[in-house]
């Protein structure tokens, strides 16, 4: 009797340990899978962190790309509309107009040209502001010989 009672003790407390024993082993279970969803959720913030930076570096080069588009559409109307007649009909004056827009560039780049090398040549060396009138008029023939030839290759490719 006693071989049984102490078999119902000992497998009652073998119970109770298996028990203790199986919570103990879930708890543990349950702290880790808790640490992994923590660690997976951190690692989705991190993905969307790099996918939003991502998406606005994208957005960034399409707003500069659609505003170079732009840019270049704006220069390519402003050579378009410098080239432009304003003579349709018999109208003197508007054909006066013409010829005074049609030669104002050239005159400008060819005008700016012979005016450096006339200063290069006439301006003394030790002269104190020769210097800025040279660069001044140097900008100046830059921009009309380079907005001349530039508006040339835009027709062209056109």
């Amino acid at each position: 009797m006693l071989d049984s009672i102490m078999a119902v003790l000992s497998g009652g407390a073998t119970g109770l340990l298996g028990t203790v024993v199986s919570a103990g082993t879930e708890y543990f279970q349950a702290r880790q899978r808790h640490a992994h969803e923590i660690e997976l959720r951190r690692v989705e913030m991190e993905m969307m962190k790099t996918e939003a930076a991502s998406a606005e570096r994208v957005a960034a080069i399409e707003r500069e790309s659609e505003q170079m588009r732009a840019e270049h559409a704006a220069l390519e109307a402003s050579y378009r509309a410098a080239t432009t007649r304003m003579s349709t009909g018999d109208s003197r004056w508007l054909v006066a107009v013409d010829v005074i827009r049609g030669l104002t560039r050239p005159v400008l780049t060819w005008g700016f040209v012979a005016l450096a090398a006339v200063i290069y040549f006439t301006l003394s060396p030790h002269s104190d502001i020769r210097g800025q009138v040279i660069d001044t008029v140097l900008y100046l023939t830059t921009t009309c010989v380079l907005w001349w030839f530039g508006a040339r290759h835009v027709g062209r490719r056109r």
